[in-house]
């Protein structure tokens, strides 16, 4: 069965005078499983709930006042006209430095049990309290005993995660498109040399060896795994003058490309 699915940092900087922006829902329902970083069940929320509870479940980690973020998951209520069953929904203690935003969601499709896991690296602490996530995220990965995918902002590059994760020695593998030929996810503040270094992809999917993860986009020649979407940057939706190689620090609007692609599961 082919599922596909979306990622998304949607800038909410913990939420500090923040609104869901209108157009995100439009981009959502492309996708049968979405997952959507810094978010916030903020001014909007109602709205943003409303567009989508006939076609989707939502499901949020909770909110904390210390300026961390939600991880937001949705599930398209008939994947592929197949309805699925909800087993259990678990998240942590965002509060705690030491550990990612976090929340994953246990479903059944068609007699296969499927792990949906949204997770943010906390850039707010120091070398120390990032390792400590990324150990943490490796711990729980490898206790997982169905197939799972993990989708979410991990604030490093594909190949640093997967020697975060010591992925040689687990059954799970770090996916995502080429970062080359355009393709990034962020932009850093502009560099010096202005150089394109200062563009680089933090999102990314892991999934377990029995899934298979796939482009199926027009672009898949160029990017055969998955894809970073930037079709949102336009002046109607607020980026006014901006484009996808610009420094996007907009409050309130999404920063990152969406992160999209397909998995099959048997």
């Amino acid at each position: 069965m082919e599922i596909k699915y979306l990622e998304w940092n949607l800038h909410a900087m913990g939420g500090n005078g923040y609104e869901i922006p209108q157009f995100v829902v439009s981009y959502l329902k492309t996708a049968d499983v979405f997952v959507l970083t810094e978010f916030c069940q903020k001014k909007g929320w109602e709205d943003f709930q409303y567009a989508l509870e006939g076609e989707y479940d939502i499901y949020c980690s909770p909110y904390s006042t210390k300026r961390y973020n939600q991880i937001c998951i949705g599930i398209r209520k008939a994947i592929n006209k197949k309805n699925y069953k909800l087993i259990s929904v678990a998240s942590t203690n965002i509060s705690n430095i030491n550990i990612p935003e976090f929340l994953q969601v246990d479903v059944e499709i068609e007699n296969t049990k499927l792990s949906i896991i949204g997770i943010r690296i906390k850039t707010e602490g120091d070398s120390e309290s990032k390792d400590k996530q990324y150990d943490y995220l490796k711990e729980h990965l490898q206790r997982i005993k169905k197939e799972f995918i993990c989708l979410g902002d991990f604030n490093c590059t594909c190949w640093t995660l997967a020697n975060k994760l010591d992925i040689g020695g687990n059954s799970f593998f770090v996916y995502g498109p080429r970062i080359k030929n355009g393709y990034f996810s962020y932009v850093f503040q502009e560099d010096k040399n202005n150089d394109g270094k200062n563009k680089h992809g933090l999102d990314w999917i892991i999934a377990s060896e029995g899934i298979k993860v796939y482009n199926n986009y027009p672009d898949s020649r160029q990017s055969p795994i998955a894809t970073y979407d930037w079709n949102f940057v336009t002046d109607g939706n607020g980026y006014i003058g901006k484009t996808n190689n610009d420094y996007l620090n907009i409050k309130g609007l999404p920063d990152h490309a969406i992160l999209k692609g397909m998995i099959n599961i048997s």
